[in-house]
């Protein structure tokens, strides 16, 4: 096997020539580091290197190989990956893209963390985000910004932008990241590989690190990312949930199914091309209709969906993260300036009542109901006023779970967003474009990407409702200029049932793969062909 091309193959390739002994792990982390050297200079994904421990982790997975049989050793003996920079590893900062939090090392592994190294794990290094994990761009003070393999002007998304771009590009082939708002499900669409956000504490979240602590009306989640659907159940089925409920009592002691062991025959899957609140992309639209009609092809019982409460959830959202009127992410500042793509909805955040509600009537005079409702929902709040929005979080979870049991759903396919990858530096006034990523969060159904297509050149203009607000010509202006970006598809599962999640996600890619416009990984940085 040649050590110059081991960074294309995928996390489960490379475990299985590791366990024939075809490849050493020595020769995996070296091909990956070269590979790092070669093109992150572009990109910016990663923000801490572990190259020495590395080497020297790889080397003792080497001899122990020698020693022990194969049933001695862990699931990912061997295997390297990155981490995304909030979440712990010992001896690294933690820094959220804050320099206030930069030289305070952490002094263990998250308890993920050490479950992948008890499973064999290599932990190579990690990777950016933005400031406070709250923009869909990968940018931050500490750092610098990290760029989309497929279009170095493109953002690679957030808040795990550095791990989506470091696997598109060949640098890591597998990556742990989290999820509060589709911080795995945008840089997974955004870059062409998948990712999966599972039910809230199907993994641990002892040690890693949010932008509001303490918040928990909509709460994040750590999950993997991986350039195929395999990858991302080689490592949800390494991970014994059952382990980590000792460490952890939020963590049910439940194991995850196989999703090898699912039948798509029988399944019956919904489909949602738009939502109601803001209609998608021409190509993402396409890309939901070619999943769908990969679904039937492999025996699946596809019917129309359609999500309830679409405008209430996204703003619900919002309300319930800034309850607090920005307080938490202030205090979490310190004396970092706030990066360009949080401003609008910190100082959003930050008006007094009656300022608000005056910008709101502006807002809404120029027909800006969208943004107006927008500034409505962000502020301080009462206590009451957050229980009454907590109650109502729950409710709609409920909602969410009638209407799929009215269908008789096991999984729904739908949007992972209304655009592909937008401009570097251009985030700020697009939080409106992820009320499907909001949705699974926020219901806590877990929900993965699979990438299906790219964008093509007869697809860069977008029509929204008329007249044009602006928010829809700002979306118009993405699409422009988009041709060749990958676009992906989410595809939502009962809680716990990742499993059939993914089944429906190897479905998809299966029928998807051989298509001359699938988004292949590893690609080298650069612009779009």
């Amino acid at each position: 096997m040649d050590p110059a091309t081991l960074y294309q193959l995928d996390a489960t390739a490379l475990a299985a020539a590791l366990a024939r002994r075809e490849v050493s792990s020595v020769e995996v982390v070296e091909a990956l580091i070269a590979r790092r050297q070669r093109v992150d200079g572009q990109l910016g994904a990663f923000a801490v290197r572990l190259d020495a421990q590395a080497r020297a982790e790889a080397q003792a997975a080497d001899q122990a190989r020698q020693r022990r049989s194969a049933g001695e050793l862990g699931p990912l003996h061997g295997l390297p990956l990155t981490i995304k920079d909030n979440i712990d590893v010992r001896g690294t900062d933690s820094t959220l893209g804050l320099r206030s939090r930069l030289y305070q090392p952490a002094e263990s592994d998250a308890l993920v963390v050490a479950e992948l190294r008890a499973a064999g794990a290599i932990v190579l290094g990690k990777t950016n985000v933005p400031q406070l994990l709250l923009a869909q761009e990968s940018d931050n003070a500490v750092y610098g910004v990290t760029r989309n393999p497929f279009h170095t002007g493109r953002s690679p998304g957030g808040s795990s932008g550095g791990e989506a771009a470091a696997l598109a590009s060949g640098q890591t082939p597998l990556g742990i990241g989290s999820d509060i708002g589709g911080s795995i499900r945008i840089p997974a669409h955004f870059c062409g590989v998948c990712g999966l956000k599972p039910t809230l504490n199907r993994w641990s979240v002892r040690g890693m690190r949010g932008g509001i602590p303490g918040q928990e009306v909509v709460k994040s989640q750590m999950g993997p990312l991986a350039r195929t659907v395999r990858d991302l159940g080689l490592v949800m089925t390494a991970l014994d949930p059952r382990r980590q409920s000792r460490l952890d009592p939020a963590v049910p002691p439940l194991p995850v199914g196989d999703p090898a062991a699912v039948p798509l025959d029988g399944l019956r899957v919904g489909v949602c091309t738009d939502d109601g609140f803001l209609t998608p992309a021409p190509t993402i639209q396409r890309a939901v209709t070619a999943a769908a009609q990969a679904l039937r092809d492999a025996g699946a019982t596809v019917l129309p969906y359609q999500p309830p409460a679409a405008k209430e959830l996204i703003y619900l959202w919002l309300a319930a993260i800034s309850s607090d009127g920005g307080a938490t992410l202030r205090a979490q500042l310190a004396r970092d300036p706030v990066c360009a793509q949080l401003r609008p909805t910190m100082y959003g955040s930050l008006l007094p009542g009656p300022a608000r509600a005056a910008l709101a009537r502006v807002l809404t005079h120029r027909g800006e109901h969208r943004l107006a409702e927008l500034v409505r929902s962000l502020g301080s709040k009462p206590v009451d006023e957050l229980w009454r929005l907590t109650n109502r979080r729950t409710e709609l979870c409920r909602e969410e779970l009638d209407a799929w049991n009215a269908q008789e759903l096991d999984a729904v396919v739908l949007p992972p967003h209304v655009l592909p990858a937008m401009e570097l530096g251009t985030s700020g006034d697009l939080a409106l474009t992820l009320s499907y990523m909001f949705r699974y969060v926020m219901l806590n159904f877990p929900a993965g990407i699979v990438p299906v297509t790219r964008v093509r050149d007869s697809e860069t203009s977008w029509e929204g409702p008329r007249p044009l607000d602006s928010l829809s010509r700002r979306c118009a202006a993405v699409v422009r200029g988009a041709a060749g970006l990958p676009v992906g598809v989410q595809v939502a599962a009962r809680p716990y049932r990742e499993d059939v999640a993914l089944a429906v996600m190897a479905a998809i890619e299966a029928h998807v793969q051989t298509a001359a416009d699938f988004p292949r990984t590893p690609i080298d940085p650069g612009l779009p062909t």
